[in-house]
């Protein structure tokens, strides 16, 4: 995609409605004056933002600006506040409005061009908010979303386990995640959606998605062939530009 502007970034910080500090960084177009469409990338479990700023620079040069964040307790890295064992898909999804209400008094910004993008947990939560903000939100854009988790709390609190890859979860975590209603939540997002997610996925069967994007009123599916959980730099790529072409295509 050719370069249409050069690229600016501002950090910033906002409190949640719990008191704690969020952190995170925008990237936007150097334009004076001018409100872009906008992009809120989430994380996913155990991440941060600084792993997916290798994507960051790509969107404000085709036009759309985009902010990262970490959430609160959302990783071991995070330069958030909060521990992880406070963390659930809810508290990540106040996070995130939080987050929203920020963005939309940046000056920059183009709050009838607002979409949401997250990877794995962080699609989840991105899900949830696009219905509770269905008004607000343009679309969603989906890597590999972990529609999973509350098929595996169920799982956990019928074998009493408390962990995910060696971490300990919050005691909230697995009853938040159990309350969703996967099904209906999909269904009643009824903006455009596109799903990027490998068919070699461990973590997160395509079996997920692929329902998903029957759920979803108006979704598409991009299967990246033998891609597993995250993308390397030439799957990353692909679904980078499919993503701002995604954005493209509906502002």
């Amino acid at each position: 995609m050719e370069a249409e502007y050069t690229v600016k970034k501002e950090y910033f910080d906002l409190k949640n409605s719990r008191g704690q500090t969020i952190r995170g960084v925008v990237f936007i177009p150097d334009a004076e004056g001018v409100k872009f469409p906008t992009v809120i990338f989430s994380h996913g479990f155990g991440a941060c933002y600084e792993m997916f700023l290798h994507h960051a620079q790509w969107y404000p040069e085709t036009g759309i600006a985009i902010v990262f964040f970490d959430f609160c307790g959302g990783g071991m890295n995070s330069v958030s506040d909060g521990k992880m064992n406070e963390m659930t898909v809810l508290t990540e999804a106040d996070d995130l409005e939080s987050v929203i209400d920020k963005v939309k008094t940046m000056p920059f910004v183009d709050c009838d061009r607002l979409f949401l993008q997250g990877e794995s947990q962080g699609g989840f939560v991105s899900t949830i908010i696009g219905v509770r903000r269905r008004n607000e939100i343009n679309g969603l854009i989906l890597w590999y979303p972990a529609f999973v988790i509350p098929d595996d709390s169920k799982k956990r609190l019928e074998k009493g386990e408390t962990n995910v890859f060696g971490i300990e979860l919050s005691p909230n975590y697995d009853t938040d995640a159990v309350s969703i209603d996967v099904e209906k939540l999909q269904k009643n997002f009824g903006k455009p959606v596109i799903i990027i997610h490998g068919d070699a996925d461990p973590v997160v069967p395509i079996d997920y998605s692929r329902t998903a994007v029957k759920n979803f009123p108006d979704a598409k599916l991009i299967e990246i062939k033998d891609a597993q959980h995250g993308f390397n730099e030439k799957d990353g790529t692909n679904a980078r530009n499919a993503s701002i072409e995604f954005v493209l295509s509906h502002i």
